[in-house]
């Protein structure tokens, strides 16, 4: 032990004559002489180059923190390490310390890195400036990777970490400008806690994600990277949560634009020209903030005669060449009546993707009482579901309900309160209007989605009436069918809004096949209907959504049947499986009380094997309770629910 401190004080004060006796010059260029021999490299990444700021080190700054805390624990890794944390980084930032050192393995390959820093001061030894800049060492034989795999890297991984820990910043917009002071979107809204039915929630997660990482692919078919979103839907129903949530989940900042508060064209192209990469530009209410109606409507641009942005500048500046004028956006249009709204903003490569936000479903009302109340199932649960398909309540307001009481009980109790109050106020509303009490509809004009029907030579007669009074389409149905049609519509809305058919004549053929079908559901039992019968009415269904019916609901109700009737049939099989058993354990049962008083190994077999078909019809018969469970829904109508 002692030799061995002699040594190191020995070296100790050798190293220290050697720096104080021998200039700095002489010292680097003995230094020089001895890497020539040496099969190391180093490459010196300076904070500033060629008199600007040195991006590759900002990126190596970037990377390296994200692997000096889990390096930490190494041997030889640096036991120094900064942390900090600002208003603009979600989490805690760590770095390398003055003159530390950590080793990064690439491919199997040791990078060593290096942080130094040095003060640099005047000839009054007074504090001037501070110089930075990290050292990469590595073998002579790798110096191709790290250039062109290395390095790239290095850039790549650094700015998907800053992306990820980045503050997301709300825009809105001030004298025709963007705010200098963004401010913090603390949003806590994403996808997990978002209510909304599971298969749409899916679907635009997939298609985010998808659009997120195809960069190269937009960039091979020559399109600008960017996507557009059009949701529609009545009021309260989760636009803004959803935006929300898609800005947490990309990390993308938002900048909402209203369209009244910019006065031209010009104007708004500065606007769109200043809007960030990895950014959100929303649009809420489209349909009403300018005058931008469908002009088929012959609506007038009388009623905003300050406002002088125009359709045609709009659309320049989302889909013209300004729209090449920056990478990774998303273009979100928010409104509460879509036919307002101009075919030619609602094309492909404006609004790539339309989503109908509605009313409260069963299975929203169940996220909504998971997230609030933390429960999944209750009592009261089949009694609110029920109200729930019969009105119209948006999501907005049975959260609002929810959120009034913690107890899940009183809680429950509220909202079937505040349903049955809704459905009864919707009751004496329609009682009021059959009893002619609206001056306004005693001369023809409905409230938006109405319908009428007249009786004429065992037809009927629909008009589907759309916002502003103005007749959609005239639908011709065989009498018995009405009824089918009028829930259609009043559920659904009009179905054939975007269809590509102009012909009543057609439309109306097409509103036929479609009640006939529910007709046919209405009529059967699920053990009734065969899989041909069933893929047949899938094929109609998809032929008259290919001409831009919206079907999506009875498309989905007749694939959970045909997914029903394969479970039935799978049930019968294990039905008859179990009555074969059972009469096998009751033969083997009658042969073992004749045998009882041998034994047999013939007898002690022929026992356990009994025990063994036992346990086998048990299963048999929890598995057939399952899967009665699951298709118990469809032992009433076929269409509960649809209509």
């Amino acid at each position: 032990m002692a030799s061995t401190l002699n040594v190191l004080a020995t070296f100790t004060i050798i190293r220290s004559t050697f720096n104080d006796f021998i200039p700095k010059e002489i010292r680097e260029y003995l230094w020089s002489f001895i890497r020539r021999f040496s099969s190391d490299f180093t490459l010196v990444i300076e904070e500033t180059h060629d008199g600007s700021s040195n991006h590759l080190f900002k990126a190596a700054m970037a990377y390296l923190g994200s692997h000096v805390l889990s390096a930490s624990s190494a041997s030889g890794s640096p036991k120094r390490l900064t942390v900090g944390k600002n208003e603009n980084v979600r989490k805690f930032t760590f770095g390398l310390d003055r003159h530390s050192e950590i080793v990064d393995f690439f491919h199997g390959v040791p990078m060593k890195w290096k942080y130094n820093s040095d003060v640099n001061t005047t000839n009054n030894n007074q504090f001037n400036s501070e110089s930075r800049w990290y050292e990469l060492s590595f073998q002579k034989k790798h110096a191709e990777m790290v250039k062109s795999k290395y390095l790239p890297h290095v850039v790549s991984m650094a700015k998907k970490l800053k992306n990820q820990n980045r503050m997301v910043k709300f825009h809105t917009v001030r004298r025709e400008r963007w705010s200098s002071s963004p401010v913090n979107l603390d949003h806590p809204m994403t996808f997990s806690t978002l209510a909304m039915d599971g298969d749409l929630k899916k679907t635009i997660v997939e298609d985010l994600d998808s659009f997120i990482n195809g960069k190269e692919y937009y960039k091979k078919i020559g399109k600008v990277w960017k996507r557009g979103y059009l949701l529609y839907g009545p009021p309260g129903t989760g636009k803004s949560s959803l935006i929300a949530a898609m800005a947490n989940h990309l990390n993308f900042d938002i900048y909402n634009l209203n369209l009244s508060a910019v006065n031209s064209d010009s104007s708004l192209e500065f606007l769109l020209l200043h809007v960030s990469n990895r950014s959100i530009l929303v649009i809420e209410d489209i349909d009403c903030t300018v005058k931008l109606q469908n002009r088929e409507a012959g609506d007038e641009v009388g009623g905003f005669p300050h406002v002088q942005v125009t359709l045609s500048g709009l659309l320049n500046s989302i889909d013209g060449l300004l729209s090449c004028c920056g990478d990774e956006r998303i273009i979100v249009f928010t409104t509460n009546y879509k036919d307002k709204i101009d075919a030619a903003l609602l094309r492909a490569g404006r609004m790539d993707k339309h989503i109908c936000l509605s009313y409260c479903t069963p299975s929203i009302f169940k996220q909504l009482a998971a997230n609030y109340l933390g429960i999944s199932n209750h009592d009261l649960f089949c009694r609110i579901e029920k109200i729930i398909e019969e009105i119209h309540v948006s999501p907005a307001e049975v959260a609002g309900e929810l959120m009034k009481c913690k107890d899940p009980d009183k809680s429950l109790e509220n909202l079937i309160q505040f349903l049955e109050n809704k459905a009864s106020e919707g009751t004496s509303d329609n009682t009021e209007g059959e009893r002619g009490g609206n001056p306004k509809q005693e001369k023809g004009s409905k409230s938006k989605n109405s319908t009428k029907s007249d009786v004429t030579n065992n037809s009927i007669t629909f008009l589907a009436l759309g916002s502003g009074s103005k007749t959609a389409g005239e639908y011709t149905v065989k009498a018995e069918l009405a009824p089918i049609l009028r829930g259609v519509l009043l559920k659904h809305g009009d179905i054939l809004a975007n269809c590509l058919l102009n012909s009543m004549q057609c439309r109306s053929s097409f509103l036929e096949i479609v009640c006939g079908i529910i007709q046919k559901l209405q009529a059967a039992k699920l053990e009734d209907l065969t899989e041909v019968e069933l893929q047949s009415m899938v094929a109609s269904v998809c032929d008259l959504e290919s001409v831009k019916l919206e079907l999506d609901w009875l498309h989905k109700r007749l694939d959970e049947i045909i997914d029903a009737l394969e479970l039935v049939k799978h049930s019968s099989k294990l039905k008859e499986d179990k009555k074969r058993i059972l009469q096998e354990i009751e033969q083997m049962e009658k042969e073992l009380e004749t045998n009882c008083h041998t034994e047999k190994p013939e007898t002690q077999n022929k026992s356990l094997q009994v025990q063994e078909m036992k346990a086998e019809t048990e299963k048999l018969s929890e598995t057939i309770s399952n899967t009665e469970a699951k298709v118990s829904h469809f032992q009433g109508s076929l269409v509960d629910g649809l209509l």
